[in-house]
């Protein structure tokens, strides 16, 4: 998250950057936690365009924690997968919205760097996606991956971020 701030403020956009562990000391009821934080924020600061809920996949593999590998400028680094909540279960009428803006980056940042994201996830959950339009959950890379790995994925990210939305 610190690394993907960083870029998106060196690139010129605001950030709002909340740390708060919501899944401590128990992971139920963490999305419940982390949508009053974040409603908070866009309570505070309405003009508030993007809402960025970075995670890293926890998967594990028969030999132990998996890690997501692509190459960028001759450098290893994590992939990024998109997960996007829909209507299947919880009322998210603007999820459509959030796929949208999922595909216009996931095609960005293939183009530039192929291989850097894996397949994108539909899930009946909305994982707090409901609170914008514009409201994405992103997995950098897995248990696996270096920090260094993550923190080049998290840079290319923010570069399509920017790229987007001076361009959308």
């Amino acid at each position: 998250g610190t690394a993907l701030a960083k870029r998106l403020e060196e690139m010129g956009t605001g950030v709002v950057h909340d740390t708060t562990l919501h899944d401590s000391p128990i992971y139920s009821g963490a999305y419940n936690r982390s949508a009053v934080t974040a409603q908070a924020y866009l309570e505070q600061y309405p003009t508030i365009e993007l809402i960025l809920d970075l995670h890293r996949d926890a998967a594990d593999t028969p030999t132990g924690q998996m890690a997501t590998r692509c190459s960028i400028g001759g450098e290893s680094s994590a992939q990024l997968m998109f997960v996007l909540g829909t209507d299947k279960r919880l009322n998210h009428p603007d999820w459509e919205q959030n796929l949208s803006l999922a595909l216009k980056l996931q095609i960005l940042l293939e183009t530039e760097n192929p291989g850097i994201c894996r397949a994108l996830t539909l899930s009946k959950n909305r994982y707090n996606q409901h609170l914008g339009k514009n409201a994405l959950l992103i997995e950098i890379g897995a248990a696996g991956n270096t920090l260094d790995q993550a923190k080049l994925a998290a840079r290319e990210l923010g570069e399509a971020i920017v790229q987007l939305t001076h361009t959308d």
